[in-house]
């Protein structure tokens, strides 16, 4: 059986895929807001320590499987860079989300790995899909780093601190 020229078993492997991603988000939202290290050999120890959190569990799968029936599956790389795109970036806006609700910040570790990788993926389509997807990726992320700059001048104005997590007003 087909949906959206996927066949149902790649629903179905993408779906446990992101149970595993939301299992490991689930540590990583903890690491992340203790300000810990992610990838480390602590995972294994003390994996029996970390509550299940059965909710982010199954919006990463269903969020997987979304992007999966958006996106679709072909059997070329430049075609599946957008899927890849998408299925990388997710479960770290996911991890903003949760850890943003929690605590009301986001780690500077998580905004520049988001950075870093949208900024591989739009050399990808640069190389792969066009040269103008490229260009006007690279002219947003001017106008996000502008916005969010001035977002900064005007925090520090208004609370007479720094602004953005540095100093909380």
């Amino acid at each position: 059986m087909y949906i959206n020229d996927v066949h149902i078993m790649g629903y179905v492997l993408i779906a446990f895929i992101g149970a595993l991603v939301g299992y490991f988000l689930n540590w990583a939202n903890e690491r992340l807001s203790e300000e810990k290290s992610v990838f480390s050999m602590d995972f294994f120890s003390e994996r029996k320590n970390i509550k299940i959190n059965p909710m982010l569990i199954i919006v990463t799968a269903l969020v997987f499987v979304g992007i999966l029936y958006t996106f679709g599956f072909e059997y070329s790389f430049e075609r599946n860079i957008n899927l890849f795109k998408f299925l990388l970036l997710a479960p770290m806006l996911i991890s903003a989300l949760v850890i943003d609700y929690k605590l009301q910040i986001i780690p500077n570790r998580l905004n520049l790995t988001i950075f870093e990788i949208g900024l591989v993926f739009a050399f990808l389509s640069g190389i792969f899909i066009n040269y103008n997807v490229a260009i006007n990726m690279l002219l947003g992320c001017l106008v996000g780093g502008g916005i969010f700059l001035l977002i900064t001048l005007l925090g520090r104005i208004n609370c007479r601190q720094r602004s953005n997590g540095l100093w909380r007003c």
